[in-house]
């Protein structure tokens, strides 16, 4: 099974003098150009098609997104991950994690916790690989000009409209906001994991973490950002 050659040394990443920051893409449509050349020195870890951008890891939990995208993701480089066992099986560089259905994070390097997406799991992922200081990134947590569940006037991500295939309308709230999984994410609480956990997506419906703005963060983390620049 292919999946098992990826076991040894999977989380090695980051140098022993290097600061373990990290950010968390996600695909929502508050993303812009440049945010993404702003981070481009740094370690980027990031949900679905944000293996574009040039991140160091990237995760799909859903197996449909593999089938459609593996041979794309293979050229851009990075390490794949999912929590689907036949995707990995399937496809040689993609390496697998098993996810399971617990509040908070794991702390046990041998899953994930699930959360209902892709997002919240690469979080996890980013914290087995060694990162303690989350910068949040296309974070929206809501699709824009809501008209029905399944009917927006705004685009719903960064990179466009998914295939009909792929496409998930999940229930929102008035306002468009993803309300299960901001749920979810509230049971992520930093202070037991000894790790920061900073929103820097502009409108973001996530209100459980700090909050602050892409320029801030890296004015306040100059220092140990200055690692990768000299």
């Amino acid at each position: 099974m292919c999946y098992q050659l990826h076991q040894k040394n999977r989380f090695s990443l980051f140098s022993t003098d290097e600061p373990r920051i990290g950010f968390i893409l996600g695909t929502g449509p508050s993303l812009t150009q440049q945010q993404i050349e702003a981070i481009a020195p740094y370690r980027k870890f990031g949900a679905n098609l944000t293996y574009r951008l040039g991140v160091d890891v990237a995760l799909g939990c859903n197996w449909q997104f593999w089938d459609t995208y593996y041979s794309d993701a293979v050229k851009h480089g990075g390490m794949l991950w999912t929590t689907r066992k036949e995707s990995a099986e399937k496809y040689e560089k993609l390496n697998y994690i098993e996810e399971r259905w617990e509040p908070g994070l794991s702390v046990d390097q041998n899953y994930v916790c699930a959360h209902h997406g892709s997002g919240p799991q690469v979080l996890n992922l980013a914290y087995h690989y060694g990162v303690r200081v989350f910068c949040l990134l296309g974070w929206d947590m809501r699709y824009p000009g809501k008209v029905t569940d399944r009917r927006y006037n705004g685009l719903r991500h960064y990179f466009g409209e998914y295939p009909k295939h792929l496409q998930h309308w999940p229930k929102t709230g008035d306002n468009g906001e993803f309300t299960g999984l901001i749920k979810e994410m509230e049971t992520i609480r930093p202070k037991d994991y000894g790790i920061k956990i900073i929103n820097c997506t502009e409108g973001s419906a996530l209100k459980c973490f700090p909050m602050m703005s892409l320029s801030r963060f890296l004015s306040e983390y100059q220092n140990d950002l200055e690692w990768y620049t000299g």
